[in-house]
């Protein structure tokens, strides 16, 4: 039995697109109208209007565009099927039979299949000047968006419009860009939500939100495909299907109703807006959600092929040239920078390079960067979540020889720390190794730090006594779980209000309430914010939460240390 919803679908080519329409036919529902944007090739790159002046030329473009915007997926069929299998056997549960479901979407494909009406509109992306006089002709009401661009502020004063987004982002939690990807990371699983659109981020009421079970694509065996194609199969794959699940399950299904549709607004004080990840933390997502195969036959030449490609050697490879001097160290240290998998990855390695090479200049510190080097092992072996130092170090200590990712001398000298605390009580939430709770204690009165992660501690406490700091004390423990009660002159909140290891469970307005909570009556929070990248455009949200609880002194930017120092936001503010 088939239903027909009174639904326009703009279409911008593409799996996102063609997944909600299979799903739908799958379904029994055929929208009112589609309306497919044709690109003209001609005037597309120059941002000209698009000037296809007959069926013929249309037709031309569409198909030109099918392989342009389809590629991806066109060629990962081809070239990995295997990929495409095993993507498959992990999507079952959100779509049966995942392989028939993508031979409809892109074998034969025709959009006449799928609605009774289906109008190919010149169309250069959602700013062509053509498309609000088209849409405005056609009387469109409940219109679905099909991704492929930003939709313009005209297009919302359209008379009678509501356009609905689908976002594989667990909203209001998980707001912006990579959301799948951050998904797994900050939460675990991946999420989605339906919602009205509006010329904000991902700010519109809600019509449907959920998140899924844990998700993981076992890879065949054999050499691990690229980070770049693993990418595109995500968002090839996966990503459509997840969306299609939702729109059609939770939003679409009382055809009657979907003229009437109401949402639930958001609390836009809650959650997180991310924005495209650095490529090596999507290096990281990518290997939580593409597991390695199963051990079998092939298992010892995938991980040869595997490790010889990423060139990433675990610390407890490094241990024995701590035990004495070794000169093989240093070189075969410069020969897996080399290797390295990222930029990041190998700028770590080069530190650690640099760091032994000093030992020979400053014998002491042997036992200690030994014993530093056997609680980095154990936190690859044993902790689930990101490790921020890549394979040695994010914070750097000049007095324990340690050179980090992160310059924590040039972040107390720019940001004059050490006047700051000078003897005053300081609480400093997710200290990492503790490198700058030590750097600030022989100024401070008392300083009182904590981490989730057990080996980074364990790291913090062997530079205390390593360096004699008695009025340091480190604890394991999350900020959530951090007992109220005693109240301390500084909170230094330095880039932790949200983090991408999954580790937060909390939302920003409950950070800001526990810092708050923790200072004392006249006492300052000291915050630093994550680099511009990944504040974005709504770091504002992030101040009017500080501005809640706080009174800005001071704000600034400093230009020190390494690419991950530069852009931050320095504030000073006193508890209101």
């Amino acid at each position: 039995m088939t239903s027909n919803l009174p639904l326009t679908v703009l279409v911008h080519d593409g799996p996102q697109a063609r997944a909600y329409l299979v799903r739908m036919e799958r379904e029994g529902l055929r929208p009112e109208r589609i309306v497919v944007m044709v690109a003209d090739p001609f005037t597309a790159k120059a941002k000209r209007p698009a000037g296809l002046k007959n069926v013929g030329l249309l037709r031309w473009a569409e198909r030109v565009q099918d392989k342009t915007n389809n590629h991806h997926p066109y060629a990962i069929r081809r070239d990995h099927p295997l990929l495409v299998r095993a993507i498959a056997d992990a999507m079952e549960p959100v779509v049966p039979d995942p392989m028939a479901f993508y031979a409809e979407m892109f074998s034969h494909f025709h959009y006449e299949r799928f609605a009774d009406t289906v109008i190919r509109l010149p169309a250069n992306g959602y700013k062509d000047p053509g498309l609000v006089p088209a849409l405005t002709a056609l009387g469109v009401g409940t219109v679905l968006f099909t991704g492929g661009g930003i939709i313009p502020k005209p297009v919302f004063a359209i008379p009678g419009i509501s356009l609905i987004h689908v976002h594989t982002g667990f909203l209001p939690h998980v707001r912006g860009a990579d959301v799948l990807l951050w998904s797994l990371l900050t939460r675990g699983r991946p999420g989605v939500a339906a919602f009205f659109m509006t010329p904000g981020l991902d700010d519109g009421d809600v019509l449907a939100t959920k998140e899924l079970a844990p998700l993981a694509v076992e890879l065949p065996p054999g050499p691990r495909p690229d980070d770049d194609t693993l990418y595109r199969a995500l968002f090839s794959f996966i990503d459509p299907l997840i969306r299609a699940d939702l729109l059609v399950g939770d939003v679409l299904t009382n055809a009657s109703a979907v003229s009437s549709l109401a949402g639930t607004p958001q609390d836009l004080n809650t959650g997180v807006t991310f924005h495209f990840m650095h490529a090596t933390v999507k290096a990281r997502a990518l290997r939580l959600l593409y597991t390695a195969p199963a051990k079998s036959a092939h298992t010892d030449e995938v991980e040869i092929t595997t490790v010889g490609k990423r060139g990433s050697p675990p610390p407890a490879r490094y241990q024995r040239y701590y035990a004495k001097p070794s000169v093989v160290a240093p070189l075969k240290l410069m020969i897996d920078a080399l290797r390295a998998n990222s930029s990041l990855r190998a700028t770590s390695i080069h530190n650690r390079q640099n760091d032994y090479n000093a030992l020979g200049r400053h014998p002491e510190r042997r036992a200690l960067h030994r014993a530093l080097n056997a609680q980095l092992a154990l936190q690859t072996e044993q902790w689930p979540t990101y490790d921020y130092g890549e394979g040695w170090f994010y914070q750097s200590s000049d007095e324990l020889g340690i050179t980090g990712l992160r310059n924590t001398t040039g972040r107390v000298q720019a940001f004059g720390l050490a006047d700051l605390v000078r003897g005053r009580t300081v609480f400093e939430i997710g200290c990492n190794t503790g490198f700058l709770s030590l750097a600030i204690a022989s100024s401070a009165d008392r300083v009182v730090a904590f981490e989730l992660n057990p080996y980074l501690i364990a790291i913090a406490e062997a530079g205390k006594e390593f360096l004699g700091r008695t009025n340091v004390a480190f604890t394991v423990a999350a900020f959530e779980d951090m007992p109220e009660g005693e109240h301390y002159d500084d909170v230094l909140s330095f880039a932790n209000h949200h983090t991408y290891d999954g580790n937060t469970r909390q939302s920003l307005s409950d950070y800001f309430e526990r810092c708050h909570a923790f200072t004392k009556p006249g006492g300052r929070l000291i915050f630093e914010s994550h680099p511009p990248e990944l504040e974005g455009t709504e770091f504002h949200r992030t101040l009017d939460l500080i501005e809640r609880y706080y009174t800005i002194e001071r704000s600034e930017v400093h230009r020190y240390g390494t690419f991950l120092d530069q852009g931050r936001r320095f504030i000073v503010a006193t508890r209101r």
